[in-house]
């Protein structure tokens, strides 16, 4: 008896390790929460679209924990030490730039008092079920949002071949050299941060990569092109703030980010973001 139960101490003390070290956000880290689409229409049952109650359910919840919501604009105070990491820190972010994040996400952020970042892909802007140029201005001149870069049009993944379901960012084309490719990344990137600055009046420093995949030639577009930071995720764990050392740049390409989907339950994402205390 006494075997089993010791077993069962184990047991209990790695699933305790796992959920409240690994999978917990830790004192000084930057809790990072990923959407994509917010809308009550989803036919396809879709893991990137969030309804608006379940969007706004969040927003409130975190509004009334005491969450202080942060955006790409204040990354660099808090990595120089101008700013100090709230108590209760989260960034909010929105990647590819769908029109109903105009329409449903940035009314329940304004309600709230809420802010967040978006990464915009420069291509689609101005499309059918994507944001458009005064909506831009206004969500920007309001300064509930922040913009950033999601690429102008490299943010799709291969169908088929040896790099089949990886992305554009991370591996190249066949026959492709390493200077083509670097070459190719940084002129999109240069190229759609112009687009973002256009629409935004401010240089983006960030991009979220497409698909949560980058290489090493990729990176070094992204820091020649002008962008600062880089998000990659989904993942367990959030970046901690000292881990960011702007004396070395390499360190800002790799910040995580939590994927949030609609079975993610609220009440848990609010403890699990907690956890930063």
């Amino acid at each position: 008896m006494k075997k089993y139960m010791f077993l069962f101490i184990i047991v209990l003390s790695f699933g305790l390790i796992y959920w409240f070290g690994i999978r917990t956000v830790g004192k000084g880290t930057l809790p990072v929460i990923t959407y994509h689409g917010i809308s009550d229409q989803d036919p396809d049952h879709s893991e990137y679209i969030i309804s608006n109650e379940k969007f706004e359910e969040t927003i409130k919840a975190l509004k009334d924990a005491d969450f202080t919501f942060l955006t790409l604009y204040d990354l660099d105070k808090l990595i120089s030490g101008e700013m100090e990491l709230p108590k209760n820190p989260v960034f909010i972010t929105f990647d590819d730039g769908y029109r109903n994040n105009y329409e449903n996400a940035y009314p329940i952020l304004k309600k709230y008092g809420a802010k967040a970042s978006l990464f915009m892909v420069g291509s689609q802007l101005e499309r059918p079920n994507f944001l458009t140029r005064s909506q831009i201005i206004e969500m920007a001149e309001s300064g509930v949002f922040a913009f950033g870069s999601h690429t102008y049009s490299l943010d799709g993944t291969f169908l088929d071949g040896a790099n089949k379901g990886k992305t554009f960012l991370s591996s190249k084309l066949e026959g492709e050299t390493d200077e083509e490719f670097y070459t190719k990344i940084k002129n999109d990137l240069v190229w759609n941060n112009d687009v973002v600055y256009n629409m935004s009046s401010t240089f983006p420093n960030a991009i979220a990569y497409p698909g949560a995949m980058v290489n090493d030639i990729a990176k070094q577009a992204v820091m020649d092109a002008g962008l600062k930071y880089g998000f990659i995720g989904a993942n367990k764990t959030a970046t901690k703030l000292k881990d960011l050392d702007p004396n070395n740049p390499e360190s800002l390409l790799e910040i995580h980010r939590f994927h949030i989907n609609p079975s993610t339950s609220v009440k848990n994402l609010v403890r699990f973001l907690q956890s930063n205390n």
